[in-house]
């Protein structure tokens, strides 16, 4: 029996080890995962913390990220357990992180608190539970022109130590009044807001006046971040409004503008009893999802915002750096919590460091949920022209906005929407269109002869064009001649040119634009032989919709900034011809109307002819060799450089930065083409293949195979893995350097994949320009 016993207990535990083992293998593996991310970040990061003067300590005991990390030991999450979302989703679409829809209100309920939870883990830290009471000191009291003014301290917390500063304007009249409360430095705002019958309220959590930082110290077991203290100080403030009887508690608003919007609409997200919220340029943080803060999107970047403000955000968020897709939690979530009440966007899509397109698809993301609780009439968006200031006639608008959820103004308000992607009416006109005889898609394997391939390249060209649509009518440009420099296009002024040095620049537009009216810049090295032609680079931007090419990405590590780009190209020989893409920059209202102007055309065939349009101008250009055009392409720059150079011969060569999102394939293939029918509209008739990615005519590696055997050099960084696999990587390597051996040209064709996101770096753009010499 005693032997039976031991046997039974050796068993016992020898299955146990058993199970054990593999999941402490799982473990293992996943820890060296979290460390191998670390590294990688670190090499990712700017590397310096507090690079703006308004920055503090990240937390109570430590001045920076690297001190935190050091001193927590904490790890990145383990990313690749983590599900890639890399098209923003409504936040009704993943009930708690499962991916599965919420499907009543009840379970939109819950779904809140798991936001907020999420939110307070990755992004904000953690909130203390409000205080039991306060104490009341009015520091000053007055009445002017018909306005009770006031100014109170509030203490409350810790044997009453913490304490919020606030100033309240208070029409005359019986009440109860509309509230209208922001910060200090926007105290005019809440001037203009008294004389519309609101009380004035601001309060003194921001730059220079912030009684929030003191939190930090005076609730150390709570790791809020900077701009969580300034909005958990917002919710004080109420806490003894709501106490008023001149307040109407059901008519609280909340504004602020850039980083002050964020904290407004972090107030609002977490404190029920404000009922509405108006964020202005709020950008990065505010209501720009983290997942387009990509460098791609030139707008401020995780890194660089977090460098620049470090204590804004918990040091967890940075450790999504590269890897924002797979956040548990994006800004859409955090704007949706404060459905069914109002909200109102407001930016001007023209300021740097903006990207109104990833503003506006959080508005239609947020607004899913405001249908679902039947308030689509609670959620605005207020796009604007200009750069980041507002003016008063912004601030009169917003508070429009305010009167008509109040009730106290009958105007229906009108939201003015700059990408809205009519694919569902797009679909009904063009359906009887659609004929997809004589397109099947094309294996490069099978074609081992280059005399082969020539005989079905103009199969791969035709089934291109059949992609872009229909082309309308096109008039031949007469010879181009420079613009005056001072017939310039009032949006180039407001955005302005990259700006380089040790080069002449001419000017195209608006009365002697190149093709059909496209304004460019044509910079030329400067040069004492008056009859020297440059090779020519034509730069196509990055998805820079505010931009175009202006700006660029930029931080202390890359070169991204267009006008450094366009200073070592000049510096190494290059002219370079700068022009904005369709949609983007000073062609922004070009795009938003394009289908209702051209229903059964693209905007990718717009873009593709428009860049024929500057070879022809090239072509004919004085100080230009017309037989080294060259075209450096970022991002959708890159996607539109390769299509135009699969087209058009003339051009010599092409460099395009993560420019390949391959349609067919088994990882990313339905994302992208969605990501190119859906959520840019740049090419509607993918949109008949959502559901069978297998059968599109014509793919990235059939593309660049028409491009042999020119020049051509595929940029496809390591890490850029949401819309491309290494997997895929390897596959265009291997069909499209086929291709080029049958013409013996295989040095012609470059892939590399740098251990990099989707940034241009001194070191990339180094080895481009390398490329573009040798083949000279």
């Amino acid at each position: 029996m005693q032997r039976m016993n031991w046997r039974f207990t050796y068993i016992v535990k020898v299955a146990i080890v058993l199970f054990l083992l593999p999941l402490n293998l799982f473990a293992q593996n996943s820890s060296a995962n979290r460390e191998k991310s670390l590294i990688l970040l670190n090499q990712l990061i700017s590397g310096k913390d507090h690079r703006h003067d308004i920055s503090r300590r990240v937390s109570l005991k430590d001045s920076t990220w690297q001190e935190w990390q050091k001193r927590t030991g904490e790890l990145p999450p383990d990313f690749e357990k983590m599900p890639s979302r890399p098209i923003l989703a409504s936040p009704l679409s993943n009930y708690q992180g499962t991916n599965s829809p919420v499907l009543d209100k009840a379970q939109w309920n819950i779904q809140r608190e798991w936001i907020k939870q999420q939110f307070q883990q990755w992004i904000s830290g953690k909130i203390p539970p409000a205080p039991k009471d306060f104490k009341v000191n009015i520091l000053r009291e007055s009445v002017e022109n018909g306005v009770k003014d006031q100014m109170i301290e509030l203490h409350f917390g810790p044997q009453y130590k913490a304490k919020i500063t606030f100033e309240l304007m208070i029409p005359e009249g019986k009440g109860p009044f509309p509230v209208y409360m922001t910060q200090w430095t926007h105290r005019h705002w809440a001037q203009i807001a008294v004389r519309r019958g609101y009380v004035g309220c601001v309060y003194a959590a921001a730059d220079g006046n912030d009684d929030s930082q003191a939190y930090q110290a005076l609730y150390p077991d709570y790791d809020f971040s900077g701009l969580m203290r300034r909005a958990w100080a917002a919710s004080r403030v109420i806490d003894y409004l709501i106490t008023q009887s001149y307040i109407n508690q059901l008519q609280i608003a909340i504004t602020g503008h850039s980083r002050n919007g964020k904290q407004s609409l972090w107030a609002a997200a977490f404190d029920k009893r404000i009922q509405a919220v108006i964020s202005s340029s709020s950008g990065t943080g505010g209501d720009t999802p983290w997942i387009y803060t990509e460098p791609q999107f030139c707008n401020q970047t995780l890194d660089d915002i977090y460098s620049n403000a470090s204590h804004w955000f918990h040091p967890r968020l940075r450790f999504f750096f590269g890897n924002e897709d797979k956040l548990p939690v994006d800004q859409n979530d955090l704007l949706s919590l404060i459905a069914p009440r109002a909200l109102l966007m407001h930016y001007s899509v023209l300021e740097n460091g903006m990207n109104p397109w990833a503003n506006e698809q959080c508005f239609y993301s947020v607004r899913s949920v405001y249908e679902f609780l039947n308030a689509t009439n609670k959620i605005g968006i207020l796009p604007r022209l200009g750069e980041h200031p507002v003016a008063e006639r912004d601030i009169e608008r917003c508070i429009d906005f305010l009167d008509i959820q109040f009730g106290r103004n009958k105007e229906n308000w009108k939201n003015q929407l700059y990408f809205n992607v009519p694919m569902e009416s797009w679909m009904k006109k063009n359906l009887p269109l659609f004929n997809k005889n004589n397109l099947h898609p094309i294996a490069l394997e099978k074609y081992p002869e280059q005399s082969d391939f020539e005989k079905i390249k103009p199969q791969i060209q035709n089934n291109i064009n059949w992609l872009l649509g229909i082309r309308p009518p096109k008039v031949k440009a007469n010879h181009v001649v420079p613009a005056n420099a001072y017939k310039v296009d009032w949006m180039d002024r407001i955005i302005g040119r990259p700006v380089v040095k040790n080069c002449s620049t001419v000017y195209y537009g608006p009365y002697e634009a190149i093709g059909d009216y496209q304004n460019a810049m044509l910079y030329l090295p400067n040069s004492t032989d008056p009859n020297k032609k440059f090779p020519v680079v034509l730069f196509l931007h990055q998805y820079a919709y505010a931009n175009g090419s202006a700006y660029g990405y930029s931080d202390s590590k890359n070169s991204g900034n267009n006008s450094s780009i366009f200073q070592q190209l000049i510096d190494q020989g290059f002219a370079v011809l700068s022009i904005d893409m369709l949609g983007f920059g000073t062609r922004l209202e070009e795009g938003a109307h394009f289908y209702d102007r051209y229903p059964s055309w693209s905007k990718m065939g717009k873009m593709v002819e428009d860049v024929s349009d500057c070879v022809d101008a090239l072509c004919e250009m004085d100080h230009v060799d017309s037989n080294r055009i060259f075209i450096l392409g970022n991002s959708i720059g890159g996607t539109v450089g390769l299509i135009s150079a699969a087209l058009d011969n003339r051009i010599k060569g092409i460099a395009a930065l993560s420019g390949v999102a391959p349609f067919r394939s088994e990882e990313a293939g339905k994302n992208n083409i969605l990501w190119f029918s859906e959520v840019h509209g740049f090419i509607p008739r993918l949109e008949y293949f959502k559901n069978n990615n297998k059968s599109v005519p014509v793919d990235f590696n059939e593309i660049l195979a028409c491009i042999s055997p020119r020049q051509l050099m595929i940029v496809a960084p390591q890490y850029d893995h949401r819309y491309t696999s290494s997997n895929d990587t390897e596959k265009t390597n291997r069909l499209v350097s086929q291709i080029y051996s049958l013409y013996n040209k295989k040095d012609n064709f470059v892939l590399t994949s740098p251990n990099e996101i989707n940034r241009m770096t001194n070191s990339m753009l180094a080895d481009i320009i390398d490329f573009f010499k040798k083949m000279e």
